[in-house]
């Protein structure tokens, strides 16, 4: 019973500290030198909402610290991240915007998870959630939660496939409001980059 006991205890321990270092180990896999494109696809359900909403577009990673947003459907909206400062830009209805990254506001964390996923930031993922990770043979989840604000009541659910990038976002909300995401690298390198630059130059009116 006592060697049992101690068996069990051992295979908790090594599992905790293979979690703990595979979420480091998987964010330092994901980091890239060069600019990257994600297609995204984004399925959002509303409460209020008879239909579920659908767009889709891309999200640029410009290492170290941007990352764009760029929805095409149903409309063209520009959303982005650069340091502690967040962009939007909405071009139909030529409305801007631009303010800080804030930890206790709902909007700044749901933008500030993707920055802190696509680009691979394990410091502003741990610094702003609760991170319980998990992984097995086939794929790793990652669930995500306001660290400093208890109040904002609404989960992030983060999934890949062992070893590889982000392919789905998933969160929820307190009133059962839900947006996922399925993302799917798309292109890398130089031409992304301008195309990032661009985009980020649009973002401030430029």
């Amino acid at each position: 019973m006592l060697k049992s006991t101690f068996l069990l205890f051992l295979a908790l321990s090594i599992n905790n500290a293979y979690s703990n270092d595979s979420l480091s180990s998987l964010m330092q896999a994901m980091k890239s030198e060069q600019a990257t494109r994600i297609a995204y696809k984004e399925t959002k359900t509303l409460e209020l909402m008879d239909q579920p909403w659908e767009g889709s577009g891309f999200m640029y990673s410009l290492p170290p610290d941007l990352m764009v947003k760029e929805q095409l459907l149903p409309k063209r909206v520009l959303m982005g991240i650069k340091g502690d400062k967040m962009f939007y830009f909405d071009q139909q209805n030529n409305f801007r915007h631009q303010g800080e990254l804030d930890k206790n506001d709902l909007i700044s964390l749901n933008v500030a998870v993707f920055k802190a996923l696509i680009n691979a930031d394990e410091a502003l993922l741990r610094k702003m959630y609760k991170v319980d990770f998990s992984s097995t043979a086939k794929g790793w989840t990652m669930n995500v939660t306001p660290k400093n604000n208890q109040e904002l009541s609404y989960s992030t659910l983060v999934s890949g496939v062992t070893h590889q990038q982000i392919d789905k976002i998933s969160m929820k909300q307190a009133d059962g409001d839900s947006n996922e995401f399925t993302l799917k690298k798309d292109d890398s390198g130089e031409r992304v980059k301008n195309i990032a630059i661009r985009l980020y130059q649009e973002l401030q009116g430029e």
